[in-house]
């Protein structure tokens, strides 16, 4: 009897000893472990040592091979060791009756079109008749006979690919303590899949003036043009706001001139910086996720019109229609319209019995403000310190042109790409460091799918495929953007596995000392048994 009672004993420990051991504390284990799923973490190592190289065809044409053969070795050795750019150049002997026999821009044109240029193409046109460099609308630079190829080598490096600025933006982006970024870095927006452009219109005093403008029909006759051309690059949603009882925290320093109204009021260039931080607590700009551009209008009332702004070295800036404007970098530009000055000089006269009513020029006023946007937006402007160039304008403000279009795609692309190989590599160290954040599958499979985005993306700017790049390279980045800020990388950061045990080890200590008691029982049981 006392020995079935102690091998039933026997039984009874080795059943809870596995059923704790064996089954319950796997089980454990495996129910409160966090899930992550398998990262490329190599691959994104890996990114580190990815060039990206933009390949482009450029094409000569003259009706002169020698000439054509001197310009084409003399853009081939300037991009010879272009980390970034990858140039094909060929040259075509063209018919000297046909280039003698053209004059207008429009023949110029018509010819450039028989050639296959692509997107991210470019071609120089031999036109004899010219006494200039004519840059056009599309992807095509007119030059005369006795052009230098040095200065089409310093159009095609410095406005066209602009080469040394892209290389600033990458390697700003990726070591920003080592290299300071240009003016157009700073002033462009970094890269986003959505922009807010936000239209306002500041009157400071409606009591004394009124402004009549239809912001619905404006924005719709000059912004959404323009912005439509831009869709492919990202997308934009377009508002307006009138503000009103918002006057200038700086007073204006009022100066004596011959004028009709005898006075004039003064900004200095430094202080303008200090007018943004309280017109941005007002704009609501920050309604959305999405970067916001500004472009503010402010109506200058007739106590302080008309207003000008003076240079650093006591100059007027220059101003277009009566209108003044500055451009703050990465928030948006600001338009100051002063009302006409009949309008002003009657309101005055009659003591505001009436208030002044003004219709703000807005030919002029959005000609500016696309002008900013362009500019905020990484256009890139025409090189003035090139002599001897002249860029075709543009049939009308909202158009914009075809190499201008180019550029700003391999701009998005390098500031894309590298975002999202910063974003991943970023990360795959955060999760790397981190062994109790979630990675769900969905994340897992945005990484890899970014990092996959991205190679393509490469391979496809290699192959000169501009359009198709760029695509890959905003999808990659969107994607990286996504995985970095997936709310369940956050699920568990605030229970550390301290705190994990501390909760389940006064749960379990009780259940598991009689358990490990048990086991010096059984381990006595099959010593005896062996002694036997």
């Amino acid at each position: 009897m006392d020995k079935c009672e102690e091998k039933y004993r026997l039984y009874a420990s080795v059943s809870f000893a596995f059923l704790l051991l064996g089954i319950g504390v796997p089980l454990w284990w495996h129910t409160t472990a966090v899930p992550r799923v398998t990262l490329p973490y190599s691959g994104i190592g890996e990114l580190s040592n990815l060039n990206i190289k933009i390949r482009g065809h450029v094409i000569i044409a003259s009706a002169s091979e020698q000439h054509a053969q001197v310009i084409t070795n003399q853009i081939k050795m300037a991009f010879e060791n272009s980390t970034l750019y990858s140039l094909s150049v060929s040259y075509e002997v063209i018919s000297k009756n046909l280039v003698n026999s053209v004059f207008t821009q429009y023949d110029h044109e018509k010819i450039a079109r028989t050639f296959d240029i692509g997107i991210g193409d470019l071609l120089f046109l031999e036109a004899p008749n010219l006494n200039e460099i004519i840059v056009g609308h599309h992807r095509a630079i007119f030059f005369p006979t006795n052009t230098d190829a040095f200065k089409l080598v310093q159009i095609l490096s410095h406005m066209i690919l602009r080469d040394e600025s892209l290389i600033l933006t990458r390697n700003a982006m990726t070591d920003p303590t080592k290299y300071s970024l240009d003016e157009e870095n700073r002033r462009r927006f970094p890269p986003s899949s959505t922009y807010d452009v936000l239209l306002t219109v500041v009157n400071p005093d409606p009591q004394k003036l009124i402004v009549k403008w239809d912001l619905s029909n404006i924005t719709r006759d000059y912004l959404e043009p323009f912005l439509d051309q831009l869709s492919v690059i990202a997308n934009f949603s377009v508002k307006s706001q009138w503000l009103y009882l918002m006057p200038l925290d700086i007073t204006p320093k009022q100066i004596p001139d011959s004028s009709e109204l005898g006075r004039h009021f003064a900004l200095s260039e430094s202080i303008l910086p200090q007018l943004i931080t309280p017109l941005e607590k007002k704009l609501a700009s920050q309604v959305s996720l999405h970067p916001c551009i500004n472009l503010v209008m402010y109506s200058v009332p007739c106590d302080q019109s008309p207003l000008y702004i003076y240079t650093k070295s006591g100059h007027k800036s220059k101003s277009v229609n009566n209108v003044k404007a500055f451009l703050s970098p990465r928030w948006g530009g600001v338009v100051i319209s002063n009302s006409p000055t009949d309008v002003c000089k009657q309101a005055i006269k009659s003591n505001y019995e009436k208030p002044a009513e003004v219709v703000p020029n807005a030919v002029t006023i959005m000609g500016v403000f696309l002008s900013q946007l362009r500019l905020l937006l990484g256009i890139p402007e025409p090189d003035d310190k090139i002599p001897g160039i002249m860029v075709t304008p543009t049939p009308g403000e909202s158009i914009l042109r075809e190499w201008e279009f180019d550029a700003l795609l391999r701009v998005r692309a390098i500031e894309q790409l590298t975002s999202a190989k910063l974003t991943l590599q970023s990360l795959a160290q955060l999760l790397e460091e981190i062994s109790n954040i979630v990675i769900t599958e969905t994340v897992g499979n945005r990484i890899k799918t970014a990092l996959d985005l991205i190679h393509l993306s490469a391979e496809k700017l290699l192959d000169g495929k501009l359009m198709e790049g760029f695509s890959l390279s905003k999808e990659s980045f969107v994607t990286a953007e996504k995985a970095f800020t997936d709310p369940s990388l956050l699920a568990l950061l605030y229970f550390p596995d301290d705190q994990k045990y501390a909760v389940y080890i006064p749960l379990f200590l009780p259940v598991m000392i009689p358990v490990l008691l048990s086991l010096k029982n059984i381990t006595r049981y099959f010593l005896n048994k062996k002694s036997h």
